[in-house]
C-alpha cells in the first residue's frame, strides 16, 4: 500500500522559475564554516551562496533575515541551510524505513501521517523551531513537523534539504485547462525539470485556465510567496479562489455510495484498455456484488485496484491475488503483501475487512474519514506513503466516468466537515433522539466527507436548526447501534436502506448538489390512519381539563449565566481550579441544562455540550492559570507560560487564553508572576 505505481505522462515543462546551477547540499557543506556560529547568506538566482553577515545566535540571524528586504536569504549553520525566508524542502528519504513521519507537534509526540520521496519529493517549508531544530512543512493538505534526521541522536539518515525558492527549478503545480485539472509533480525540484502528470478530475468551475501553485489541491495561487505567507498565517486570502474552494468530486466522494455503473461497464473499461486477460479482467461482478453487500462504492474500489496493481499486471496481483497493495510495505512490498485464494476472494476481503470494518470504521486506528482524500483527511493519511495517492486513485474513477459520459459525476450531495473538532460532532439516531451509542462515531478531521440524503429541522446548533440525514460510516445494527470490529462469519452486511443517521448542518459545508434520488427519503409522509366508522350510540367523552402550558425552556446562554459562568468566543469561563465533572454538571443541570463533558476530568480544553429544549451549544472550558489542561494551577503551568514568552513553545487556543491570567489580551511576565504567586499562596486567580 505504501509503494508507488506510476502510469503517467512524462512532461518537460517550462515554468517561471529561473534556470540555475544551484549548489547541492554536499556543495553547501563543502563551503565549510564561513561563520563561527550562524551565517546569514544570500542564495543568489545564479546558484551561488554568498555571505551577508555572521551572528552569534540563531535569534540574531533570524532577526537579520526578517528585517532585510531580500527574499533570497537563508541561515546556514555547520555547512547546512537550517532556515530560509521562502523555500521548499526536498525530501529524498535516505532512510531505513523508506518514509518520513509528520507530527502534529514540535515534540513529535502525535503522529499525523507519513510521506515518501522518490518522484514526488517537494513540500513547502513553513519555518524552523529553534528549540528542537525541527521544521514545519505543508504537503498534500497536511501541516506538521518533521525531524532533520531519521536518527536525531546519531545525526544519521538526513530526511530533507531546504531549497530556497531562488534555487528551485521545478515545483509542483496544477495545470487547469478548459475542461480538466492536471497535477504536475517534479522528478527533482533541485535537479532537472522532468516531471510526472496526472489528470485528476474536472476543471474547477471558478478558476480560469492556467498554471497554479497549491499544496492542498483546494486553494490555488499564482504567486508562490503569497501562498507561503498564507500557509504560515493559516489564511487563504492570497488564493485566486478564496471564497470558492475546489473539492475534486472523485477524491472527496464518500465510500458509502453506489456507482451508476454495472459489472459489464467495469469489464468493458478494462477490456478497452487492453487488460482483459490480466488479473482485473472480468472482475466487475465481484466489485458490484461487494458494493451491495458491504456498502463500499464499487467504482472507488475498482479505481484503487487499477492504481495499485497496474490494471491487474503487478507481481503481487499475479502471484498473490492482491489488487490493492494490502500490506505491501515500502521496505518489502512483494514479500510482505497479503495473499488471497483468488482474485474475487481478495476483492470481498478488501471490501469487508479492510474498508467497511477498517479504514471506513470510526474507532479503527486508520479512520480519517470515508473518502480517498489526501495527507490531511481520508484513506491517503494511513493507506499510502505517496502524498498524492488519493489523487492518483481518483484519476482512474475520473477516467472511468469520462468514458461513459459522466453518469457518476455530482450524482450525490456531498458535504465536508468545516473544521477540526473533538468530542463535538456525533452521529445521532434522530435530531431530537439519542446518538449512536459509541464515542468512536464522531467527525473530527476537517474535510471529512458525508453523503447528504436530505434535510430536516432539529435542535439549534450554532444558530442553525438544519440537520442532515447522511449515510452511516460504520455498519450499524437494526437499532442503529454501533457493532464495532466484526470479522464474524457469516459477514455482517451493510443495509443500504437502514444505515442513515443525522448530523447538525452547522458543522458541514455542501460541496455538491447531487442528482441521485436518495436511497431512502427523509421524513416520508406517513400512511394516513383509516377513519373509524361511528357507532349508533357513541360513548360521550368528557371534556378534558386544560393542561397548563409549560414555561418555555431557557436559552443555553441563560442556563450558563444562571449557573455563574460566562461565555466568550466559543469558550466557557468561571470554572474553579480543581472542580469536578459533578461540580460543573450539577450547576448547569440545576439551572435547566442537559450536559455532556468530553472527559472525566475538568480542565482547560475540556468540551462541555449544553442542551436546553431544542437548543444545543458546545464550548471549550478555560480555567485561568491551568495552561496544561489538568484542571489545576501548578509549576508546570508557570513553565509553559515562561516558555511561550521566551518563544520556545508557543501556546494557542484555550491554552493561550488560560495563560492570559490578567486578561489584557497578551501573555507577559505579569501573567507568570500571577501564577507563581498563586502557587506560593500569596495571590488568587480570579476565574469570572
Amino acid at each position: 500500500m505504501k509503494r508507488f505505481l506510476k502510469y503517467f505522462i512524462i512532461l518537460f515543462v517550462t515554468f517561471s522559475f529561473t534556470e540555475v546551477d544551484a549548489l547541492s547540499a554536499a556543495e553547501v557543506r563543502g563551503r565549510g564554516n564561513v561563520c563561527p556560529s550562524f551565517e546569514l547568506a544570500n542564495a543568489r538566482e545564479d546558484g551561488a551562496l554568498e555571505k551577508v553577515a555572521c551572528y552569534n545566535s540563531y535569534e540574531e540571524a533570524k532577526q537579520g533575515m526578517n528585517n532585510t528586504e531580500n527574499d533570497n536569504l537563508v541561515i546556514v549553520q555547520s555547512g547546512m541551510i537550517i532556515d530560509a525566508k521562502y523555500a521548499l524542502i526536498d525530501y529524498d528519504q535516505n532512510t531505513n524505513a523508506g518514509y518520513t513521519n509528520i507530527y502534529a507537534d514540535v515534540y513529535l509526540s502525535s503522529l499525523l501521517t507519513y510521506v515518501r520521496g522518490g518522484n514526488t519529493d517537494d513540500a513547502v517549508f513553513l519555518g524552523m523551531d529553534p528549540g528542537t531544530g525541527r521544521i514545519k512543512i505543508k504537503v498534500s493538505g497536511v501541516v506538521g513537523y518533521i525531524a532533520r534526521y531519521e536518527s536525531e541522536g546519531q545525526r544519521i539518515n538526513q530526511l530533507y534539504d531546504i531549497i530556497p525558492l531562488s534555487w528551485v527549478r521545478s515545483p509542483s503545480y496544477y495545470q487547469i485547462t478548459s475542461s480538466e485539472i492536471i497535477h504536475v509533480t517534479p522528478r527533482n525540484i533541485f535537479g532537472d525539470k522532468s516531471t510526472d502528470s496526472v489528470v485528476i478530475g474536472k476543471k474547477p468551475e471558478t478558476v480560469s485556465p492556467g498554471n497554479y501553485y497549491s499544496y492542498d489541491g483546494i486553494y490555488f495561487y499564482t504567486d508562490f510567496k503569497a501562498m507561503i505567507r498564507d500557509y504560515q498565517s493559516g489564511s487563504v486570502a492570497g488564493s485566486v479562489n478564496e471564497n470558492n474552494p475546489y473539492y475534486n468530486y472523485y477524491q472527496y466522494l464518500s465510500f458509502r455510495t453506489k456507482t451508476n455503473y454495472n459489472a459489464s461497464n467495469l469489464n468493458q473499461f478494462i477490456n478497452n484498455r487492453g487488460y482483459g486477460n490480466a488479473k482485473m479482467g472480468n472482475t466487475g461482478d465481484a466489485f458490484v456484488d461487494a458494493q451491495e453487500k458491504y456498502g463500499v462504492n464499487a467504482a472507488l474500489m475498482f479505481s484503487i485496484g487499477i492504481h495499485e496493481s497496474g490494471y491487474g499486471t503487478s507481481w503481487i496481483a499475479n502471484n498473490k491475488n492482491n489488487l490493492f497493495g494490502l500490506n505491501a510495505v515500502d521496505a518489502s512490498p512483494g514479500q510482505s503483501a497479503d495473499s488471497f485464494a483468488s482474485i474475487n476472494d481478495g476483492i470481498y476481503n478488501y471490501a469487508y475487512g479492510w474498508l467497511s470494518y477498517g479504514y471506513l470504521q470510526p474507532g479503527d486506528y486508520r479512520f480519517r474519514g470515508a473518502l480517498l482524500g489526501n495527507k490531511q483527511v481520508g484513506l491517503n493519511v494511513k493507506y499510502a506513503s505517496d502524498p498524492y495517492w488519493g489523487e492518483k486513485a481518483a484519476s482512474y474513477y475520473y477516467a472511468l466516468d469520462k468514458a461513459y459520459g459522466f453518469q457518476d459525476y455530482n450524482a450525490y450531495t456531498v458535504a465536508v466537515l468545516n473544521g477540526d473538532y473533538n468530542n463535538t460532532v456525533y452521529a445521532m439516531k434522530s435530531p431530537t433522539g439519542y446518538r449512536v451509542s459509541t464515542s468512536y462515531y464522531q467527525y473530527k478531521v476537517k474535510n471529512s466527507a458525508v453523503v447528504v440524503l436530505g434535510e430536516t429541522s432539529g435542535p439549534i446548533v450554532n444558530g442553525n436548526t438544519t440537520w442532515y440525514q447522511i449515510m452511516s460510516d460504520p455498519t450499524l445494527d437494526n437499532d442503529l447501534e454501533y457493532i464495532g470490529d466484526s470479522k464474524s462469519n457469516p459477514r455482517i452486511e451493510y443495509k443500504w436502506n437502514q444505515m442513515k443517521v443525522y448530523v447538525p448542518a452547522a458543522y458541514f459545508t455542501k460541496i455538491t448538489s447531487g442528482t441521485t434520488t436518495p436511497i431512502i427519503p427523509v421524513d416520508p409522509t406517513p400512511t394516513p390512519m383509516p377513519t373509524p366508522t361511528p357507532t349508533e350510540n357513541p360513548t360521550v367523552t368528557p371534556t378534558p381539563k386544560p393542561v397548563p402550558t409549560p414555561p418555555p425552556a431557557k436559552t443555553v446562554s441563560q442556563v450558563i449565566t444562571d449557573s455563574g459562568y460566562r461565555v466568550e468566543n466559543g469558550m466557557l469561563f468561571g470554572v474553579q481550579p480543581g472542580a469536578s465533572t459533578n461540580d460543573v454538571r450539577g450547576k448547569l443541570e440545576t439551572n435547566g441544562g442537559t450536559v455532556t463533558l468530553s472527559s472525566e476530568a475538568v480542565g482547560t480544553g475540556t468540551t462541555v455540550t449544553i442542551q436546553s429544549g431544542n437548543m444545543v451549544e458546545s464550548y471549550s472550558i478555560v480555567i485561568y492559570g491551568d495552561v496544561d489542561g489538568n484542571g489545576k494551577i501548578t509549576a508546570v503551568d508557570y513553565v509553559l507560560v515562561k516558555n511561550h514568552i521566551m518563544g520556545t513553545n508557543r501556546l494557542n487556543g484555550a491554552a493561550y487564553k488560560a495563560a492570559d491570567v490578567n486578561r489584557d489580551g497578551s501573555i507577559s511576565a505579569v501573567d507568570y508572576v500571577n501564577i507563581k504567586n498563586y502557587i506560593m499562596g500569596t495571590n488568587n486567580v480570579i476565574q469570572n
